[in-house]
């Protein structure tokens, strides 16, 4: 029996051109073995606007501009993106800009790039060296996380009178807070 190869202008094997598209980037953090675990995905790109309630969805990432109310799993706004309205979450990340009211029930983390602006209640918080909080600020109670299913703060965190909280312990004689760790209450 004769061994046929495809023939090919050089008379060599020539291989068959791979047809898959390839794989899109993963546009904010994770792993791929996490977008086989969430669910539906909404990505706002740069340069899109979007205006209205968002439902069904488990992670919104933004990367644009979102007008929005939405209560979600997950919300991640990238540098690039602002999100303006009202969202509750299980986790929160923002490394670009956040204004309206924000409910992270398990956990909040602020990027060093991130700021968020408005009404904040949080189980659990953290916030990277520039990043910014400002507005009303407030630990989730025990209760609003139990119902949620999310787990008690950390230790060192605050909560109560509107004060800025962050999962760093509690700096010595009442200095301020790390350099670049900006927190105030309007």
């Amino acid at each position: 029996m004769e061994n046929r190869k495809p023939a090919s202008p050089t008379g060599g094997y020539m291989p068959v051109p791979d047809r898959r598209p390839p794989a899109i980037p993963k546009p904010f953090g994770g792993s791929s073995a996490d977008n086989e675990e969430e669910g539906s995905r909404l990505i706002v790109g740069r340069n899109i606007q979007l205006k209205g309630e968002i439902t069904a969805c488990d992670t919104l990432v933004v990367e644009g501009r979102v007008e929005a109310s939405m209560n979600s799993r997950m919300i991640q706004v990238s540098e690039a993106g602002l999100f303006d309205g009202e969202a509750t979450v299980e986790t929160a990340e923002i490394a670009g800009r956040f204004e309206g009211s924000l409910t992270a029930r398990e956990r909040l983390l602020v990027r060093s790039t991130g700021k968020i602006t408005g009404k904040v209640r949080y189980g659990r918080v953290e916030i990277e060296d520039g990043g910014e909080i400002a507005g009303e600020i407030g630990v989730l109670s025990t209760d609003a996380r139990e119902k949620s299913g999310a787990t008690p703060a950390s230790p060192g965190t605050k909560s109560g009178d509107g004060a800025a909280a962050s999962a760093r312990p509690p700096v010595p004689n009442g200095a301020d807070s790390p350099p670049g760790a900006k927190a105030s209450v309007g």
